[in-house]
């Protein structure tokens, strides 16, 4: 007896079709200044490894985080975890940070800030030393 080749429902078979509108994508490329003319060509090839990059990105998290936990929702914090430990994913770290908590936030920007004047001050200091001992 010949059993039937099953696939997981999330996977889909690859057509000619594209899943993200090409509208959207060829705003995104004008929005570059290096872009030039758009061939209907260029614009599904960048639509459909644009879609196979998300698919992708989503597999690996998801491969990720099943590891570690026992949901089957893939969250954010996934993502952020996956961009923030793959080398080749780091052109991803400004678009996809790890989330912090606005306390956190306004701690870094209050030691941000008092390290910035504690540097200012230390080099004036050093400035009116060096100028005392030119006199």
């Amino acid at each position: 007896m010949v059993e039937p080749k099953t696939t997981a429902p999330h996977q889909r078979t690859p057509t000619a079709e594209t899943v993200l509108p090409l509208s959207r994508v060829r705003t995104i490329m004008k929005s570059s200044m290096d872009t030039g003319l758009i061939t209907n060509e260029v614009l599904f090839l960048m639509t459909k490894c644009s879609e196979l990059f998300v698919q992708h990105l989503a597999r690996e998290a998801y491969a990720a985080s099943c590891s570690k936990e026992t949901s089957d929702t893939l969250k954010y914090e996934h993502l952020s975890q996956l961009v923030n430990k793959s080398s080749n994913l780091e052109f991803l770290l400004q678009i996809v940070p790890e989330k912090i908590r606005v306390h956190t936030f306004q701690e870094m920007l209050r030691l941000n800030r008092s390290g910035a004047t504690s540097d200012d001050d230390d080099d004036d200091s050093e400035s009116e030393s060096e100028s005392e001992s030119d006199e």
